[in-house]
């Protein structure tokens, strides 16, 4: 589980190629983060291996708090049906191919949308559904006239 947490923690980070680090060049606390890749990680690329130790570095700044929400966000995660995971995976994919303003201003969108209440999520949710049903409707029937010409 940690491995993936690891790896889910560095997904946003850009890595350059980079040369390999020794095991023992690592903090006793990176480390002990790590201590599942060890025996490995001399086979490790440097870009994974500096991926790891960043994830390791983000795991080990965050209080309890946060390592708690982020383990309760990787379980929910794995109770995912794999279609869902991978449908997840493409939209992501999908924002990162995004122009990075584009991507700052969805980000900021989501932000505010988390701060509403659950109220007025739940109506803007139902407000965004109907509006995609009709935009379906509408491009299903253009699609129907399409076909009948």
């Amino acid at each position: 589980m940690i491995r993936f947490i690891l790896c889910a923690l560095f997904t946003f980070a850009p890595i350059a190629q980079l040369s390999a680090l020794p095991w023992n060049e690592l903090a006793k606390e990176e480390q002990a983060v790590l201590k599942q890749f060890s025996g490995q990680w001399s086979q490790l690329s440097g870009e994974q291996q500096e991926k790891l130790q960043l994830g390791a570095n983000r795991w080990l700044n965050m209080n309890s708090e946060q390592r708690d929400s982020l383990v309760k966000k990787f379980d929910q995660w794995q109770q995912l049906p794999p279609q869902q995971q991978a449908q997840l995976n493409k939209k992501f994919e999908q924002f990162k191919k995004l122009p990075a303003r584009q991507q700052q201003q969805l980000r900021n969108t989501h932000q505010r949308f988390k701060q509403l209440s659950r109220d007025k999520q739940r109506k803007l949710m139902d407000k965004f559904k109907k509006s995609k049903q009709k935009r379906q409707q509408k491009q299903s029937r253009n699609q129907n006239r399409r076909r009948n010409r």
